[in-house]
């Protein structure tokens, strides 16, 4: 567990799914990726990789405003 300047409280290392509601009302859900998530209030805390790829899809989605409100991603670690 560790302690995260943002909210002060303990996080847990989760390989997911991680599913969550942007502001503006988009569903994102989170596969194959390990990511941190609060344990007391649910704040998760990607890699940046991960951060872009949510970016990358949230921007994608919202320039379009016939799109689903659902994104899923699926990041698959190639060696």
């Amino acid at each position: 567990m560790q302690e995260h300047s943002h909210c002060r409280h303990r996080f847990a290392e989760t390989d997911g799914p991680a599913v969550f509601r942007t502001i503006d009302g988009i569903e994102v859900n989170v596969a194959g990726s390990l990511f941190q998530k609060c344990t007391t209030c649910g704040h998760f805390d990607f890699p940046v990789d991960t951060r872009e790829a949510i970016e990358s899809s949230l921007k994608e989605n919202r320039k379009n405003t016939n799109e689903s409100k659902q994104i899923y991603i699926n990041l698959v670690e190639t060696f």
